[in-house]
């Protein structure tokens, strides 16, 4: 019989044939590959390394706590340090926050969240608020509830047979308005397409809206009018609908403060965390949950149904304090905003503006869109797209970034983050930039050859 090897590895990485470089180890902010190839990381595990790789004091942290417990059932018991740190995860963010529970990946937080909104409405005794309201070009994680919610094309594709109808306002990028609205003749529609959608489906049918305070992978690092959340928050309270932010990428310093809603002074019912809450050093995500919420009329049920095996886990917790001791001083965030500053204004004066536009984002969640004029007016989707493209050539030059495709409603558009550790320095911002910049001339050659 023939040998039916599907990938070229035995192990199912995403992306068959295409495997690369063997990587052994990470140095701070650079991965080595086994040749001794050296890369500077600014994927980062999707944002997830906030402190880069090898850092010690959570490695200690992890260690002392996995010699003595790692998991125990939390349906039946208490456990000190998941106590502590879900104290101390709640000082951490918005004053309005009561109650903290830990489980293992973002995903996992978001079916969660959708679960609490539902089931807050249910023992209000309002069971016809069934339906979540997201956003065109937003992403809410892998699974079928995340992507109904969500408005990622290119992801939904494989399974929009079986996601939930979920009604989609529109995102609040203002570079890619959906409205074609300037800056001076704007008045917030994209915040009022979600008063309509929930108008349209009757407020008394809608549970929840969910948003990314900074859309990442839909549209790479897109910040919204500053009036925009606030508008938001307005719009949901006084529907009396849960306002769920997905802090999943931009929470943890990311964007130069705690979570990003805190930019706007904005309080949602329940935040969505992930990826940087620890660092990228052990599976944990987490929900913070509101007064409202925790002491309304979930108050007199029994227990929250959503049970997970890696709930409150005492090991996470343990890296989650590490990763929370780390960020205390506030100097971390300040670095996050600093270099973030200094990335945006070296790639604006730098990337050459026929192929890179729109440099944007907040603290050191880089975005920009990648795309010549001669490719945008040809019309046709290439199996090899700008951003892979792109990512390739940084590889060879020694840079890992986050490639993506698609905006709202379609899989056109290419874009691309830099998620740097938050601890960058000065020295590896410039390398970074002159990475970048030699990318972009690359690609630009092999397209006018």
């Amino acid at each position: 019989m023939a040998d039916v090897r599907i990938l070229p590895s035995r192990t199912a990485y995403s992306t068959p044939g295409e495997t690369g470089a063997r990587i052994v180890r990470g140095e701070g902010p650079y991965l080595v590959g086994a040749d001794g190839e050296r890369y500077l990381d600014a994927a980062c595990g999707s944002g997830s390394l906030i402190f880069g790789h090898g850092d010690e004091k959570i490695i200690d942290a992890l260690h002392a706590q996995s010699r003595k417990l790692t998991l125990f059932p939390s349906r039946h018991f208490s456990c000190d340090i998941v106590e502590r740190y879900a104290s101390q995860l709640l000082d951490f963010g918005p004053p309005g926050m009561s109650r903290a529970i830990t489980f293992s990946s973002g995903s996992d937080a978001v079916e969660a969240a959708l679960k609490l909104a539902l089931q807050h409405h249910f023992a209000a005794e309002r069971p016809r608020r069934r339906k979540i309201l997201g956003r065109n070009a937003s992403y809410h994680g892998n699974t079928i509830a995340g992507l109904g919610a969500g408005g990622f094309v290119a992801r939904r594709k494989p399974y929009e047979s079986v996601l939930a109808p979920c009604a989609k306002a529109s995102h609040g990028h203002c570079a890619a308005c959906e409205f074609g609205l300037q800056e001076e003749t704007c008045a917030l529609e994209c915040a009022q397409s979600i008063e309509d959608a929930i108008l349209e489906e009757g407020p008394e049918n809608v549970a929840a809206v969910i948003v990314e305070p900074i859309v990442g992978a839909a549209l790479s690092a897109a910040p919204p009018d500053p009036r925009y959340l606030p508008r938001v928050r307005d719009i949901c309270s006084h529907h009396d609908i849960l306002l769920i932010a997905d802090e999943v990428m931009t929470g943890f310093a990311r964007s130069g403060r705690p979570f990003a809603s805190m930019h706007w002074n904005v309080e949602p019912d329940i935040i969505i965390c992930g990826k940087a809450i620890s660092a990228g050093y052990y599976p944990l995500s987490a929900l913070l949950v509101s007064e409202r919420v925790v002491h309304g009329p979930l108050a007199h049920a029994k227990y929250f149904q959503n049970g997970q095996t890696f709930a409150c886990s005492p090991a996470g917790a343990a890296v989650g304090i590490a990763v929370l001791d780390r960020l205390a001083d506030g100097s971390v965030a300040a670095n996050a905003t600093r270099m973030g500053e200094l990335l945006r204004a070296s790639l604006r004066k730098e990337l050459p503006g026929e192929l890179i536009k729109q440099i944007r984002g907040m603290g050191l969640m880089v975005g920009f869109d990648i795309g010549t004029s001669a490719f945008e007016n040809a019309g046709a989707l290439s199996s090899d797209r700008y951003s892979d493209r792109f990512q390739r050539a940084a590889l060879n030059r020694g840079l890992v970034i986050y490639a993506s495709n698609g905006s709202a409603g379609s899989e056109a558009g290419d874009h691309a983050m830099l998620l740097l550790p938050l601890t960058i320095s000065e020295r590896e911002v410039k390398e970074a930039t002159a990475s970048l910049v030699a990318t972009a001339y690359d690609v630009l050659k092999t397209e006018n050859k």
